[in-house]
């Protein structure tokens, strides 16, 4: 048995102006801080015996603060960073509407197959974090946690769960979520904690 501790970088200062990210860095904000500290709280004494994050500074960050109460050993790789948004990185989601209006509503329309200008869509996604999942699968550890990003967290959550295009959308990762996915010889489970509070069952959902 396996069980994965997704957790999700604490609230930047991009996060909190709706300014989109992508694979550029911001760093967490004072709430952001206080998100991955109680994160590393929830996650003390429960035997983590690998910590994986994404390279970005504020994962970086996030997990530097979690491993003030994890003494696991950390390894950074690159295929979970975040969305790559291409040319709308660094702009505030409403200038994103206005200057590419055409290419947002086309997003909207068939959000898990579009790609707007130079992005990655979720096919790309689910390519890299497959070939992730699967390494980290094959390890021989039974307690691991994964700091990553709200979308490609969203896609390897979906992936072990094996939800479909619909499913994949409806994950909703906020800031203070953690998502502990437990892979079994015969099934797999989802819970989730809010602010440290749980476990509860199923995932966080858009309406959450």
């Amino acid at each position: 048995m396996k069980t994965i501790y997704f957790v999700r970088h604490g609230q930047t200062e991009w996060n909190a102006i709706q300014r989109m990210q992508g694979r550029w860095n911001s760093d967490l904000n004072e709430l952001g801080r206080e998100q991955a500290d109680a994160n590393g709280r929830l996650l003390e004494g429960l035997g983590i015996e690998s910590i994986f994050s994404s390279p970005l500074d504020r994962a970086r960050q996030t997990t530097e603060i979690i491993g003030r109460y994890v003494p696991a050993p950390v390894t950074y790789d690159e295929r979970i960073v975040e969305w790559d948004c291409g040319d709308w990185s660094g702009y505030l989601r409403s200038e994103v509407m206005e200057r590419w209006s055409q290419e947002y509503a086309a997003l909207l329309a068939d959000p898990f197959h579009y790609r707007g200008p130079n992005c990655e869509n979720y096919p790309d996604m689910f390519e890299r974090a497959r070939l992730f999942l699967d390494e980290l699968l094959a390890l021989e550890v039974s307690r691991v946690v994964v700091v990553s990003h709200g979308m490609i967290g969203r896609v390897m959550v979906a992936s072990l769960l094996r939800l479909g295009e619909d499913g994949t959308l409806a994950v909703h990762q906020p800031n203070d979520v953690v998502f502990r996915v437990t892979i079994g010889p015969e099934r797999t489970e989802v819970h989730h904690y809010l602010v440290g509070a749980g476990p509860l069952p199923g995932l966080a959902q858009r309406d959450f």
